[in-house]
């Protein structure tokens, strides 16, 4: 899918909303009102995608501060069972 939507006026959704969906197809539309941006219309397969990259980014970055933090203090290092056994105590972990 390309980075730049094709621009779409509000107005034409409701007189044009089958042919304005299967656009969805070639990427994002800027839904605009007035000649400005007033929304973005995406697939949902495409939606899910970006969310879970998201979601896998973030996760990253999670790991990478959690690797930078053991580097500077190895010696703080706990083990998984006590980590399991902490998040269990606390209702966040199944047994």
């Amino acid at each position: 899918m390309g980075i730049t939507p094709k621009f779409v006026p509000l107005s034409e959704l409701a007189q044009r909303q089958a042919e304005i969906l299967a656009l969805l197809d070639e990427g994002p539309l800027m839904l605009t009102q007035e000649n400005r941006a007033a929304g973005v219309l995406v697939d949902p397969a495409y939606w899910n995608q970006l969310i879970q990259e998201l979601e896998d980014l973030r996760d990253a970055l999670d790991a990478m501060g959690a690797y930078q933090t053991y580097k500077r203090h190895p010696n703080d290092v706990k083990s998984w069972s006590l980590i399991r056994e902490s998040l269990v105590a606390e209702g966040l972990l199944d047994e």
